[in-house]
């Protein structure tokens, strides 16, 4: 069962400013920091860049539009529509190293139940996996491509990565999700399987408010969404690269 986590101020006094130490110190202790309120007229792109670069994200835009979209039903796996999303973290499948942190904030909150961002640590996870497990996760190595809702948008690539991976020291959590992950090999079975019972067992649940903005280690943390009715849920993303 989820814990909801406790609302943190972690503005500076009055102003526009994040409190970036602040920020960093939650991010380096817990994975994630929660910040609200946020005053009116901060500058999220300009104030985010200041703890990573921002990347584009698969259609070229900086800001992610993350709301039900019409076209888009139930009957596929996506955050374009209102269906719960399982346990993964974020461009697993991409080429290159992932974004180091993702981050979310509110436009129109939901007024009907569900619709939480769940977060769950990953390298508690990877901690509880056997060395010799662990080993052939960092040695296996996996073929990607997108979506099937991404590929309906012309988008084309091709990635292998391992699931685990280290990056100048510091350790890269890919957690698939989706049916993609469904024609590969026990390997890869096994730790889904054993990370969404660990994500289930320990998920914090965020139930974003507006004027209110998360900020998560996506290369440490696990997210997912419960499903929802309400189809005004409106957020925002911004993918961040390496530390600046």
């Amino acid at each position: 069962m989820a814990e909801t986590v406790s609302s943190i101020d972690l503005t500076a006094g009055s102003t526009t400013e994040l409190d970036l130490p602040r920020v960093k110190e939650a991010l380096a202790r817990d994975g994630y920091a929660y910040v609200r309120p946020v005053p009116e007229g901060f500058d999220y792109v300009g104030q985010l860049s200041r703890l990573g670069a921002p990347i584009p994200q698969f259609d070229g835009v900086v800001v992610r539009e993350v709301r039900p979209e019409p076209s888009v039903d139930n009957s596929v796996y996506s955050a374009s529509n209102t269906r719960e999303l399982m346990p993964h973290t974020e461009w697993f499948e991409y080429p290159g190293n992932p974004p180091r942190y993702v981050a979310l904030w509110c436009v129109r909150q939901t007024e009907g139940p569900g619709g939480e961002t769940t977060l769950a640590d990953a390298y508690e996870f990877v901690d509880r996996l056997g060395p010799d497990e662990r080993s052939r996760l960092e040695a296996s190595v996996y073929p990607w491509t997108p979506s099937a809702v991404l590929q309906r948008l012309g988008i084309r690539f091709e990635a292998d990565h391992p699931l685990l991976e280290s990056v100048e020291g510091e350790l890269i959590v890919r957690f698939p999700c989706d049916d993609r992950c469904e024609s590969f090999d026990a390997l890869m079975d096994g730790y889904l399987a054993r990370g969404r019972r660990f994500f289930q067992d320990h998920e914090i649940a965020v139930r974003l408010e507006e004027r209110a903005l998360l900020v998560w280690d996506n290369w440490r943390m696990m997210h997912a969404r419960h499903a929802f009715a309400d189809r005004v849920r409106h957020l925002r993303r911004v993918l961040l690269a390496e530390h600046v």
